[in-house]
């Protein structure tokens, strides 16, 4: 017999609450009227694809084929602009060949994307050289 934890199911509550809002939003930006998609190769492996909208000032950002990386390491996406290089988010790790979808979100004109290798867990900064910039 299983017995269920109150507090353990609001958490998984509040998560595929999260999730599914953070997909409606994705779905959104991959069907906006304005949406732009851009595909680059990425240095070192990989493709890397955004689908931007500047009308609701965000991007969806996915990545194919990067190398794998040891469990010491991460993806992490930066969104770089006048006002410094600020994290937007890590890459989960890939399924089935596919990094992604992250969803970047307070563009600004000018801003760019940045894709570095950062120890696991992210950095507030970036510490390795950027393996992908887009104009966005």
């Amino acid at each position: 017999h299983l017995t269920s934890c109150a507090p353990c199911s609001r958490s998984a509550e509040h998560e595929l609450a999260r999730d599914q809002g953070i997909s409606h939003a994705v779905a959104a930006i991959l069907a906006a009227r304005d949406a732009t998609m851009i595909s680059v190769r990425v240095t070192g492996g990989g493709t890397a694809t955004a689908v931007t909208s500047a009308r609701a000032r965000a991007l969806v950002f996915a990545a194919t084929g990067l190398r794998v990386l040891p469990a010491s390491r991460c993806y992490q996406l930066w969104l770089m602009g006048p006002g410094g290089d600020a994290p937007t988010g890590m890459l989960p790790a890939s399924q089935r060949g596919m990094a992604g979808p992250v969803l970047a979100t307070g563009l600004r004109d000018g801003d760019r994307l940045g894709l570095t290798v950062e120890p696991a867990g992210g950095s507030p900064h970036p510490t390795s050289a950027m393996i992908l910039v887009l104009a966005v």
